[in-house]
């Protein structure tokens, strides 16, 4: 029995929560918060006001989070709220840590990374084969994310990194076999198998992973 709780201790510490994370703002200036949970660095969140999402936050690590315009706020015909974050307001992290984009390289790969997360909602890659011309760059995964309400992309690379789309920080690591890439990721959409796809990075793995930051 103690050993369980050991372990569930340790996971606790150190595995990553899919799961979204209510918190609260203990103290807050014009960029940064402090608030009343850890939250693992890197992981995005919405902040609550009166029942409203008024800006976006970034977690450094620990207590210490960051502050971001709430981009999908902004409308030419409204006039975008002047709110600012305040003390007692909500922070909620991982909202869509349950909507995932697979970035893998071959369709048996594909499904069975599927498998391995029965309790997560991926969404196609062939919608995300539109998203850009000859290569997916940080910008066309942020687009994607934030029309589908996506939280996670799941690389399968030489390693299955797990990162937030926001933030592009790697949230969790795990081992896998080294993969070979012959085109960005797997898709159904032959139109991008046979033409935009040919012209490629010399290395797709070392490409994707130029595009993540790393966690505190």
């Amino acid at each position: 029995m103690r050993k369980i709780i050991l372990l569930l201790f340790a996971l606790f510490l150190y595995g990553f929560n899919y799961s979204k994370i209510e918190t609260n703002i203990v103290t807050t200036s014009k960029y940064h918060a402090i608030i009343d949970k850890q939250i693992k660095a890197g992981i995005t969140g919405y902040v609550i006001h009166n029942n409203m999402v008024i800006a976006k936050a970034i977690s450094n690590g620990k207590l210490n989070v960051s502050y971001l315009p709430f981009i999908k706020l902004k409308n030419n015909a409204l006039a975008t709220p002047k709110l600012t974050p305040q003390k007692g307001d909500k922070i909620i992290f991982g909202l869509y840590n349950h909507r995932w984009l697979l970035i893998a390289p071959n369709q048996k790969i594909y499904l069975n990374t599927i498998k391995n997360y029965p309790n997560v909602t991926f969404i196609n890659s062939d919608i995300f084969a539109n998203y850009f011309e000859s290569k997916p760059e940080k910008k066309d995964f942020q687009k994607f994310c934030k029309d589908f309400n996506v939280g996670i992309i799941d690389f399968i690379l030489d390693n299955e990194y797990i990162v937030d789309c926001e933030s592009f920080v790697v949230l969790d690591k795990k081992n896998t076999t080294n993969q070979k890439y012959t085109k960005p990721f797997f898709t159904n959409y032959e139109k991008f198998n046979t033409s935009l796809f040919s012209s490629i990075p010399e290395n797709w793995i070392n490409y994707y992973k130029t595009l993540f930051k790393k966690g505190k």
